[in-house]
């Protein structure tokens, strides 16, 4: 009888053992936050793909025009006009905010976004600037006589 209730009282520490063990596994490993590198990894992903999107974006009030060819023709010299009435500049300046505002706004994630051929002269600029740590996606865009640059920073 005593050898009988010995291996009862081993296998219920081993049962308990094995409960501890889930139990810190489950803690430490599936119900922790995650980790800084991706965090930082998901930002830069957010930023280039908004970015991207945005450039490929065509506008039916510009005769189809993507928000590349309008950035090309605002820094060059604006001769298209939308049916709006508005210029290149002015128009690709009113979708970004509108589209910036309904996303990353709307999650409430701080932004800037700027274009330009000239850093000190941004020709588009959007949102407040990032203080402290931000990620970036810069995308050089070819005009005739310049590069443009598109920049969103997520702060």
């Amino acid at each position: 009888m005593k050898r009988a209730q010995m291996e009862i009282l081993g296998l219920a520490i081993v049962v308990v053992l094995i409960l501890v063990a889930t139990t810190f596994i489950v803690r430490f490993l599936v119900l922790k936050s995650p980790t800084e590198y991706r965090a930082g990894f998901v930002s830069s992903e957010l930023a280039s793909n908004t970015l991207n999107t945005f450039l490929k974006t065509s506008a039916a009030e510009c005769s189809q025009l993507s928000m590349t060819e309008l950035l090309q023709d605002c820094a060059r010299a604006e001769s298209i006009t939308c049916d709006n009435g508005q210029s290149s500049c002015s128009f690709v300046n009113s979708t970004a905010k509108s589209i910036l505002s309904k996303t990353l706004g709307i999650w409430a994630i701080r932004y800037e976004f700027l274009a330009y051929t000239d850093a000190k002269l941004p020709l588009i600029k959007i949102g407040q600037q990032c203080r402290g740590e931000k990620k970036s996606k810069l995308f050089p865009i070819p005009a005739t006589t310049t590069t443009i640059y598109a920049k969103l920073d997520i702060c």
